[in-house]
């Protein structure tokens, strides 16, 4: 399953965290938390998505459950989505 890291890495390769802290109206320390924590939140990955064109529905159920506890639920959850990404 692709991860909001991953996005940004596609988006910082298009242009600087700098720039796209100011795209988004976050601060450039916004982006640089993101990195530490390991994932965007649902609003800025959704955000991200669309300036690269992609859907951000997916982005946004992707970071909100990064977002989540490791729990059964969460588990589920993701195996549910990854065999429907492959179908």
């Amino acid at each position: 399953m692709p991860t909001t890291m991953q996005l940004l890495e596609r988006a910082l390769a298009t242009k600087k965290q700098a720039r796209w802290a100011e795209e988004l109206n976050v601060s450039d320390a916004t982006l640089s938390v993101a990195k530490k924590r390991g994932r965007l939140s649902p609003t800025i990955a959704g955000e991200i998505a669309v300036k690269l064109g992609e859907d951000p529905r997916d982005w946004i159920t992707i970071a909100a459950l990064e977002a989540e506890p490791d729990t059964p639920g969460k588990q589920h959850l993701l195996r549910r989505l990854a065999s429907t990404a492959r179908s």
